[in-house]
């Protein structure tokens, strides 16, 4: 009777392993399942991107990973998905779906991640940029203040150029390139006010007219370049020596407009006329009819021939006449 009964519970037993090793070893089906709300980043999504994959079939789940959904949101920002919507691009790939256990929301919000990069931190760079281009005494401000942008997650990087160079008589434009990951995402335009100061050459009393320039008669001061007249002086021996065409007040800037040239040659001194004919060079004696500064055409009268021509004053002893 206990053989009996011990045969049957060992029957009983095995049937069960059989059973339930039977239901272990069943493959196991495979399961996709998308949530309502997604974060992403890229230029594209794909459902990998997106979704939870349940199953065992490996490269079956490969495949499903890398059909392409759309195209990523710009940072930051959103668009929703209706399921039907989802459907039809999986369908589009030309991926076998059959056999798969689908869990879709109704609609599917996704938002592309971002990260920001505020206008402070574009001045800031921007600043940086033209102070490394600028050399002397300089203010440099930022005129209005930028927006905040959003881009993509990765590493930041800046370029930076001058559209139309420095300027200290009107706005500044740098153009300042933002690229994330080594790829270029936008570009913003800054303006500044750039101011240089420099030391210039101004009239320390009255100057007559005709009076030269000498070290007593002019005093450097500060000033905003960016103000003045184009064509002043920094450097004393620029304009030393030479005269003034009119009379100056004291505190004017000196500019070349205000200023004549030295006279090297005075009417009636001797001087050497030289002219080229083909390669031989002829020098004779002759008389200047007139003042000249280094540069000006005056006219001279040959000691020999009597003859009167023009020429062009070379130093202070010779005319170069064109024959």
């Amino acid at each position: 009777m206990k053989t009996n009964l011990y045969r049957l519970i060992m029957v009983i037993l095995c049937v069960a392993g059989i059973f339930f090793t039977g239901q272990s070893v069943q493959a196991q089906e495979l399961t996709v399942s998308i949530p309502p709300e997604a974060t992403i980043t890229g230029q594209y999504f794909t459902l990998g991107d997106i979704a939870r994959f349940n199953g065992d079939d490996n490269e079956r789940i490969d495949r499903l990973r890398q059909i392409r959904l759309g195209h990523t949101p710009q940072p930051g920002q959103s668009y929703v998905l209706a399921g039907d919507i989802l459907m039809a691009r999986m369908r589009a790939a030309r991926v076998d779906l059959s056999g798969i256990t689908w869990q879709l929301p109704p609609q599917l919000k996704v938002t592309a991640l971002a990260q920001s990069i505020s206008g402070q931190e574009l001045v800031k760079q921007a600043k940086q940029y033209l102070e490394a281009c600028l050399t002397g005494e300089v203010m440099i401000t930022s005129v209005g203040q930028p927006r905040d942008i959003l881009v993509p997650p990765g590493e930041i990087a800046f370029t930076m150029a001058l559209p139309y160079g420095i300027r200290y008589n009107a706005p500044t434009n740098v153009s300042i390139g933002v690229q994330v990951a080594g790829r270029s995402f936008s570009t913003a335009m800054l303006r500044f006010d750039v101011k240089k100061y420099q030391q210039v050459a101004i009239a320390s009393r009255v100057l007559n007219a005709n009076e030269p320039i000498t070290a007593e008669s002019i005093i450097f001061e500060r000033r905003d370049i960016g103000r003045l007249t184009p064509g002043y002086f920094t450097k004393l021996d620029k304009i030393l020596g030479l005269p003034v065409k009119r009379q100056l007040a004291p505190g004017i800037v000196i500019t070349e407009t205000m200023l004549g040239q030295i006279v090297l040659i005075r009417r009636g001194q001797p001087v050497t006329i030289t002219a080229k004919n083909g390669g031989i060079e002829v020098m004779v004696s002759g008389i200047a009819l007139q003042d000249g500064s280094k540069g000006e055409f005056i006219r001279v009268k040959n000691s020999n021939s009597k003859k009167v021509i023009r020429g062009q004053v070379i130093d202070d002893t010779t005319v170069r006449a064109n024959i």
